[in-house]
Order: structure tokens, then C-alpha cells, then sequence
């Protein structure tokens, strides 16, 4: 896991922030804190102003202090909450390990993905690569699940807006992009123009999609039932391909 957090070009001092709210929990908590990490545009150094500081919080035990705890220091820190919310995630040491919540914990993706602010990884992360593909496998699943949903129900292309094909399928395939580099190349981008580079091929248009509103709305507006189709079986032939 990396240790230092990317610059980000934002209004907010965000470090300052984490700091304070790492040392309230360090304070309030003492031992029972094991592990804070950053994930998420942050920690990619892809946020913006309307960007959550993504944070996960891990315990030698949960209760309801610990919980009630972790909301108050991210609540009270030198910005104001509505301007720089701190989106946290708490789990148990026994959890992390867990199989039961490795949808949540994904160490394998914390190794690339995260910024540690405190603590040391619980668990040693093995077959890195293995994890990788498998999980990104699994968000390309998802994935093209969402897009079969809309050419299924002939979803008017007005209603195929930038923003919700970026929340249901744009935004997880950057993720699961990201994943398929590291898979392919050894190196993980972490900032969306870094992806974007990484494609010398069509896939570029995938990345593109996100990157420009007008690019992908025209299209849409064009002809959505193709434009679907086209991210549907870019998605397919990562799925069917082995790497």
C-alpha cells in the first residue's frame, strides 16, 4: 500500500483534514486502531470539489462507541462537513480477513488502490495478481449486467444521460479498467488521464466516454441501441479474453 497521498487539485486542504481525523481516532481510541487507509478519487489523485474523502477504519473490535466515535471525528474537523465529507467504512480485524466481507475489504485492490494514513496491513497479501484479474472479472460481470438491463428495456435514449450511464456503468469500468492494466501491464494508473494513455487501441473510447459528456452524448443521442452495444462487446471480449 502506497504511503503518500497524490496531489489532488481541489479548493480544500484535505491533508489537514485526514491528519485531524486520523489523530482524533488515534486519541479517542488508542489500541483498539488497527489500520486507517484512503481509497478512492483521493487517493488516486482524480478528485474534485464535489469529491468525498473515501476512508476505511479498521478495529480490533466494532461496538457501538467505536462506531458513534469514528462519526464525530469525521464530523468535526477545521472544514466543514457539507464542504469535505469524510465517506467512512468501518470493519473488525477478523472482518478484513474475512470471506464474508471481502466485497468490502478487497485487500488485494487496497494493495494498488489505497494511501495507508496509519497502521500496518493485518494480512499478507498473496497471489496479487490472481486476486486482481478475478475481481476485476467480476466488475466487468456487473458491468455488462447493467448494460444488457438497458438495451432489454429500450431505454429511451433522453434518458441515457452522461451522469447516469457514469454512475451504473462509466465510473465502475474505469475501475475495472484500472485493474485490467495492472493485470496486462504490471503498472496500475491511477488517475483517469493516465488510464486513458495506457489504450493505444479503440479501448481509448471506453475511457473517452467518461472523460468527455459531449463525446459520449452525441453518440448516444445518435444512435444509443449501437453506443450500448459497443461498450457491451468491448466488455465481453475483456471477459472471454485471458490475460
Amino acid at each position: 500500500m502506497r504511503r503518500v497521498i497524490p496531489y489532488n487539485k481541489v479548493s480544500y486542504d484535505y491533508e489537514k483534514v485526514l491528519n485531524e481525523f486520523v489523530s482524533a481516532l488515534k486519541n479517542r481510541l488508542g489500541e483498539c486502531l488497527v489500520m486507517v487507509y484512503l481509497t478512492g478519487s483521493y487517493a488516486r489523485g482524480d478528485a474534485n470539489d464535489n469529491s468525498d474523502l473515501d476512508v476505511f477504519c479498521i478495529f480490533s473490535t466494532i461496538n457501538q462507541y467505536v462506531l458513534e466515535t469514528v462519526g464525530h471525528c469525521a464530523r468535526n474537523t477545521s472544514i466543514p462537513y457539507d464542504l469535505l465529507e469524510i465517506n467512512t467504512q468501518s470493519l473488525s480485524v477478523n472482518e478484513y480477513k474475512s470471506k464474508i466481507f471481502e466485497d468490502w475489504s478487497e485487500y488485494a485492490v487496497t494493495e494498488l488502490n489505497s494511501v495507508l494514513l496509519y497502521g500496518e496491513q493485518p494480512i499478507e497479501v498473496e497471489n496479487i495478481n490472481e486476486k486482481i484479474q478475478l475481481s476485476y472479472k467480476k466488475n466487468m460481470a456487473d458491468i455488462i449486467m447493467s448494460i444488457r438491463h438497458y438495451i432489454c428495456v429500450d431505454e429511451p435514449k433522453e434518458l441515457l444521460t452522461h451522469k447516469k450511464i457514469s454512475t451504473y456503468i462509466l465510473k465502475p469500468l474505469m475501475f475495472a479498467l484500472r485493474q485490467e492494466r495492472f493485470c496486462s501491464t504490471g503498472v496500475y494508473p491511477l488517475s483517469t488521464e493516465s488510464l486513458l494513455e495506457s489504450y493505444q487501441d479503440d479501448n481509448r473510447i471506453l475511457v473517452e466516454y467518461f472523460l468527455s459528456q459531449e463525446r459520449f452524448e452525441t453518440d448516444i443521442l445518435s444512435d444509443h441501441k449501437e453506443t450500448l452495444m459497443f461498450l457491451h462487446d468491448k466488455i465481453q471480449n475483456f471477459l472471454e479474453n485471458d490475460i
